[in-house]
């Protein structure tokens, strides 16, 4: 499906520049209508903002600042915009259920991986990148330091593996797969198992008209699955991440550790998923 409209996260954060460049570039190459949804709600707060009293008095303030910012943030967001069809709007609460709600109407939502799930120094309160569970929208989680005029797409790594979640990231990414430069398509079985996957997915891209190598790397469990993927982005200069979210219960991912888990507690690149 053609990208024709795209979400945009926005909130009175230090990355909502980069992510507002982002879906700027990314609306004029698609041309593309962007919702740009400011979140006045904070995502995080300080560790040391403890106990109800403080965490609702943090809130409050922190709430009534971000409405202060709007007007800032909406005409940095018009300038941005200029030429591009968009809409602004303002909403309080949960991040992930008003992103969500307005996903449906989407082709692509574009988000920050959370710099709270960094930091031991700030708790996270509503994290974005957990949209992917929330909605059949792909969601686009660019790192936190995201540099705003990177290029998105021209190297992609797919993380494949033959099941739901990666069907529908690599299916929801084929506008970015039909003009990228270089695409691989990369599977991480455990020790002595061959690869029957991957060959497949390069054949089937390839009667799409897309060009794709593909890579086998070995490792033993979900977190390493995870090490693997990243090492091979950076080892083949990848500037997008295709993969599928959560193949796993999130509890389980959670409490095991898994791939999703690994990408998005060291994510370097901009990642597309889908769950």
């Amino acid at each position: 499906m053609p990208i024709k409209t795209i979400l945009l996260h926005m909130a009175n954060d230090d990355a909502h520049a980069s992510r507002l460049a982002v879906a700027a570039a990314l609306a004029k190459r698609f041309s593309a209508h962007v919702e740009a949804l400011y979140i006045a709600t904070p995502v995080s707060m300080p560790a040391g903002a403890t106990g109800r009293a403080a965490s609702y008095g943090y809130i409050a303030e922190a709430t009534a600042i971000a409405h202060e910012n709007a007007e800032r943030i909406e005409a940095e967001v018009s300038l941005a915009l200029d030429g591009v069809s968009h809409r602004w709007s303002v909403d309080e609460g949960d991040h992930v259920e008003l992103l969500a709600e307005r996903a449906t109407y989407a082709d692509l939502a574009i988000v920050a991986q959370s710099a709270a799930e960094r930091s031991g120094e700030r708790v996270p309160l509503h994290v974005p990148d957990r949209l992917p569970l929330a909605t059949a929208c792909p969601t686009l989680v660019l790192p936190p330091d995201q540099p705003a005029t990177a290029p998105i797409g021209r190297n992609v790594l797919i993380a494949w593996k033959n099941g739901r979640e990666a069907t529908h990231a690599v299916r929801n990414a084929m506008p970015f797969l039909e003009t990228a430069e270089s695409v691989t398509v990369l599977t991480v079985t455990p020790p002595g198992r061959r690869d029957g996957d991957g060959p497949a997915l390069v054949d089937w891209l390839a009667r799409h008209g897309i060009a794709a190598a593909q890579r086998t790397e070995t490792a033993t469990g979900g977190g390493e699955v995870g090490d693997r993927i990243l090492s091979t982005a950076a080892d083949l200069g990848a500037d997008l991440l295709v993969m599928g979210a959560y193949g796993h219960s999130r509890l389980r991912e959670l409490v095991l550790g898994g791939a999703t888990r690994s990408v998005l507690a060291g994510m370097p690149l901009p990642t597309l998923m889908s769950h």
